[in-house]
């Protein structure tokens, strides 16, 4: 299968620099490939005009659409319209409509008059077609240079997802292929990698792409033209990895959690000391949470343990803070408190310091208190304070899944 090739450009000083991390590249990257076209490239370019047009000729060299986004705002650095005018052999049309629009909203918002600026995003490129934006001021555009077309975006992500929406009415729609996400824990990428390089000997124009979250493990991405191929791959998946599989759809592991504790009537509640909430807020990013969740409890100190969630000041004293004795503590305790049938808990040593021979930076005590049963772990992970924070949330709900996939417990 042929598919039509595309290329994103991403514009912005601050992302060269560093100061912003760009994630608009990522999301284009996705939707256009489930669309059915091939990404050839994602390029970060400076507001530079010269560095621009010559991004912008390479990329249209060899795709057939092109998506820039970011340098559509009212400062002296946003210089996207006027370099995407140029590269095309246009001229910039000033829409008067659209300028005292956003002249009056200017006044009535900050209750003076608008800055002469604010005129920039008034502009388009002559004989674009002008895509709104419904929730900010900059517009983008869409043009055709022959059989090549140039879709232009905002910068800021919610921007840029909205106006996209609209850019895609549009746009040249090829043959979307199928496709199927598979999310598994405890499987190595290579491993993985080789089971599917043996069933695509048999399936022809099926394409895969692994990639590997720290605390979870490997998402399989499948494409291809025909759905039932699709289906014989996923179904070898679950025949050899089938207490690894938590989804054959695409969903997060936190959502896969949430969901089966839904359909379970069980609820959970956290207590957390290293991970200062990791947990909560990765449950209550889930919606439909608040079935099953009434609440969780950051304890970091000694004395909050003890006076929050009853962990006896014997068991601190004697096993320390960060001990499993602590963490099943630490578990029924919130359990009690907000009388869920399960209660999650996390104490450890974050960093970068507070470590000791005995027990390192990294160092991370997990529990899982679920009826009259309960679990704990210990794990030492690698990595920056937010990644340790990161890799303990996410390594519980992995546990917590298998536990409820098993069934493995009682209450």
């Amino acid at each position: 299968m042929n598919h039509p090739k595309a290329a994103i450009l991403i514009t912005g000083d601050e992302i060269t620099m560093g100061i912003v991390n760009d994630t608009n590249g990522g999301y284009l990257a996705e939707t256009l490939t489930a669309m059915g076209y091939e990404v050839q490239s994602i390029v970060i370019v400076q507001d530079n005009a010269q560095f621009m047009i010559r991004e912008m000729t390479g990329a249209l060299e060899r795709a057939d659409l092109l998506v820039i986004t970011g340098g559509l705002g009212s400062t002296f650095d946003d210089i996207t319209l006027q370099t995407v005018a140029r590269y095309a052999g246009r001229s910039l049309i000033c829409d008067a409509d659209y300028r005292e629009s956003l002249e009056r909203s200017f006044k009535s918002r900050f209750r003076r008059k608008a800055p002469a600026d604010l005129e920039r995003q008034a502009y388009t490129v002559e004989g674009s077609t002008i895509l709104p934006n419904a929730v900010g001021s900059a517009r983008g555009c869409f043009l055709k240079m022959g059989a090549k077309e140039i879709v232009v975006l905002p910068g800021p992500p919610m921007e840029m997802k909205a106006v996209f929406a609209e850019a895609i009415k549009h746009m040249s729609h090829p043959e979307a292929p199928f496709m199927r996400t598979v999310g598994l824990v405890d499987i190595t990428e290579p491993e993985i990698e080789k089971t599917l390089e043996e069933s695509l000997d048999k399936h022809e124009n099926v394409k895969f792409v692994t990639r590997v979250k720290y605390y979870t493990g490997p998402t399989v991405i499948l494409s291809g033209p025909n759905e039932e191929q699709l289906e014989e791959i996923v179904t070898s998946l679950r025949e050899k990895y089938g207490e690894n599989i938590y989804t054959t759809t695409g969903e997060e592991l936190a959502d896969v959690v949430v969901k089966m504790l839904v359909e379970r009537k069980k609820t959970v509640s956290t207590a957390e000391s290293c991970s200062g909430g990791r947990l909560s807020a990765i449950l209550t990013s889930v919606p439909g949470v608040s079935a099953i969740f009434p609440g969780g409890i950051v304890a970091y100190s000694n004395e909050a343990k003890a006076s929050l969630l009853s962990v006896r000041r014997e068991t601190l004293e004697s096993f320390g803070a960060v001990s499993e004795e602590t963490a099943r503590e630490m578990a029924s305790g919130v359990a009690t408190v907000f009388g869920t049938e399960i209660g999650l808990s996390v104490s450890g040593i974050a960093g970068p310091s507070g470590g000791s021979i005995e027990k390192p930076v990294g160092l991370v005590c997990t529990a899982i208190s679920f009826g009259k049963r309960s679990w704990s772990y210990t794990d030492h992970f690698r990595g920056d304070r937010e990644t340790i924070q990161l890799r303990a949330a996410h390594t519980l709900f992995k546990r917590l899944w298998r536990i409820l996939w098993k069934e493995d417990y009682t209450g």
